[in-house]
């Protein structure tokens, strides 16, 4: 009984303290160290307007990731990011919330030569969990031209870059759609036509094809 109350009385204490550090984290002066960091470890170049604390976590105005994969730019009109103490003490890993509007990605070089259109991503979401080695998006969604809806497992160090996936595509972009199949066939990807605009991405772990 003595140990329960000892391990009790210290995860309030400890639950306390997270608590406290929440309320009065300076989120802006996170956000914009965190922006900072991206910008210095990163292989693509990232640009931004400006960032301002919000409840629980941080919104970036105009952000642009620009050369994305060595790819595509991809730009937001606003991104808000959220930890998740509680999830990323439980899974050992960074956990964050992450709400998105006026999302776009911009002309897809598949060779030095040949673009494939833009495509509007528009407003939506996710949940990203980070560890040394993976990079897990759940709860992905988007509402564009280009809607998402589904999960990935990308391991940034390996090829395939995406280690697992579950998603399904809605396109309304014919420009985006007529090109999907030179971007399956350019990259490897796992895409499949199910019906007009709508396409799945699908991949199990460790499975390459």
């Amino acid at each position: 009984m003595k140990v329960l109350k000892f391990f009790l009385s210290f995860f309030l204490f400890v639950a306390g303290v997270l608590l406290a550090a929440w309320f009065f984290m300076p989120w802006k002066q996170l956000g914009e160290s965190v922006l900072l960091f991206a910008a210095r470890q990163a292989s693509f170049q990232v640009a931004y307007a400006s960032v301002r604390g919000v409840s629980g976590g941080f919104s970036v105005e105009n952000l642009e990731a620009r050369g994305l994969l060595g790819m595509a730019d991809v730009s937001f009109r606003t991104l808000t990011v959220a930890p998740d103490v509680a999830s990323s003490l439980l899974n050992m890993a960074l956990v964050c919330r992450f709400i998105f509007t006026g999302a776009a990605l911009g002309d897809i070089a598949v060779t030095p030569r040949k673009k494939i259109p833009g495509v509007v991503l528009g407003s939506g979401r996710a949940t990203l969990s980070l560890t040394a080695k993976e990079v897990l998006l759940e709860g992905l969604r988007s509402d564009g031209e280009l809607a998402l809806d589904g999960v990935l497992l990308l391991v940034p160090s390996d090829a395939p870059i995406i280690r697992r996936a579950d998603v399904t595509l809605a396109v309304s972009s014919e420009p985006f759609e007529k090109e999907l199949p030179s971007l399956q066939m350019a990259f490897g990807l796992p895409l499949r036509q199910e019906a007009p605009g709508r396409w799945s991405f699908r991949r199990s772990k460790g499975e390459v094809r």
